[in-house]
């Protein structure tokens, strides 16, 4: 284990980045419709991830998108509790802008100077930093959201300062173009509210980006539509979780933090052995089986929120939290098959994929707001059941097969 400053940087940026803006944002807007559109304007600047990384490859300035992402981060955080209307969707958006810009830094960092051979596990290193400050940060949000809402938004401000701080002395100086071409794609990690990590996103430019578009393989496009259709979903319920149980089952936040908490802790050890499967079986047959898990999940929390009885709210918390311990399946199975099923442009297929879970995680939190403030959390989960089941269909129509394919 490194315990290297850049990293402990990191860990606090997933503190506030994924551990507190997921619970913190929606339980602080007035109305069901509002929770999804302040997380929808954070989420949506995972859009930005590739041109800031572009002008990172560019210029070698890597360093500087962690320190001046952190510190435009921590602007926008401090007063946002203070704030409503359009201010706070602004401040929302550069809260995120501010994360993403940092985050996006994260892999050429790490890497920077050190042998290849080490780079794979200083990126695991990472990730494990980034996913224990995300764990920290939800229990903390839950202890400081029924009261003192304020105050966590004060502590995602503070986080990003002392992030900022531990990247003026830990992080190196000004990087070689391009220095990160070699370092592997890792799986996704944390629950899939928390917005995209440092491992998420493929620096491409503009031109690259069209031109592969231009060029995509039926295989790949198929994968997207998949993606897209199942992570909308998905994301509005995990965005809208946190306001359900306070609002409809008048549960203490700390509850629905712990759940999640515990839920991203276990999920840490599912893993290496989703990435086993997925060597052996191949990212469509992974993918497959977290939907179908995620489907009976989803059923189990449709039924379990049209009875508005305490009980029946203590078990959506549990079949939640077992939402999040079935995260990794999806998160290995997508990225193997976003990389096999790219051509020869692997990066380019890799950034389509990252750009398609930052749309469908702003789409999901503006829609899962409405859905529930308009229907409830049954008709939510009920509409996740539908989209799953038709993502999984589809699955099986078009990814069937794609490890004999691939290899």
């Amino acid at each position: 284990m490194y315990f290297e400053p850049l990293f402990l940087a990191y860990a606090w940026l997933g503190l506030a980045q994924s551990g507190l803006a997921p619970i913190l944002m929606p339980l602080a807007a007035r109305g069901a419709t509002g929770s999804g559109l302040s997380y929808a304007a954070f989420a949506l600047s995972g859009l930005a991830a590739p041109f800031l990384g572009t002008w990172a490859d560019r210029t070698g300035r890597h360093r500087d998108l962690l320190i001046l992402g952190s510190l435009g981060a921590a602007i926008c955080f401090a007063p946002y509790y203070f704030v409503g209307g359009g201010a706070r969707i602004l401040l929302a958006a550069g809260a995120g802008l501010g994360a993403m810009a940092a985050t996006t830094a994260g892999n050429v960092l790490a890497i920077q100077g050190k042998p290849e051979d080490q780079w794979d596990d200083r990126v695991a290193q990472l990730q494990s930093f980034i996913s224990g400050g995300q764990v920290v940060g939800l229990v903390v949000a839950g202890a400081l959201a029924r009261t003192h809402l304020a105050a966590g938004f004060l502590c995602a401000a503070a986080a990003m300062v002392f992030g900022a701080g531990l990247g003026v002395y830990g992080a190196p100086g000004r990087l070689p173009r391009a220095a990160h071409q070699k370092a592997a794609p890792r799986p996704l990690t944390g629950g899939e509210a928390g917005v995209p990590s440092t491992t998420r996103h493929h620096h491409a430019s503009a031109r690259e980006l069209l031109a592969h578009l231009r060029e995509i393989n039926p295989a790949l496009r198929h994968f997207l539509i998949i993606w897209l259709l199942a992570y909308t979903v998905m994301n509005g319920i995990a965005v809208m979780f946190p306001v359900v149980m306070t609002r409809q089952f008048r549960m203490d936040p700390v509850l629905p933090s712990i759940a999640y908490a515990v839920g991203v802790g276990l999920s840490l050890a599912v893993y290496h052995p989703a990435s086993l499967v997925a060597h052996k079986r191949g990212g469509a047959t992974v993918l497959m089986t977290g939907f179908l898990l995620r489907l009976v999940l989803f059923a189990a929390m449709t039924v379990f929120a049209l009875l508005r009885d305490d009980w029946a709210g203590l078990l959506v918390l549990v079949a939640f939290a077992l939402t999040q311990l079935v995260w990794p399946l999806l998160g290995v199975g997508a990225n193997v098959l976003s990389v096999r099923l790219g051509s020869s442009a692997k990066g380019e297929s890799v950034g389509l994929f990252n750009a398609a879970t930052s749309l469908g995680s702003s789409i999901g939190s503006a829609a899962g707001g409405a859905i529930f403030g308009w229907f409830g959390f049954s008709a939510l989960t009920g509409l996740g059941v539908v989209a799953v089941a038709g993502a999984t269909g589809l699955a099986r129509l078009w990814l069937s097969g794609q490890k004999s394919r691939s290899e």
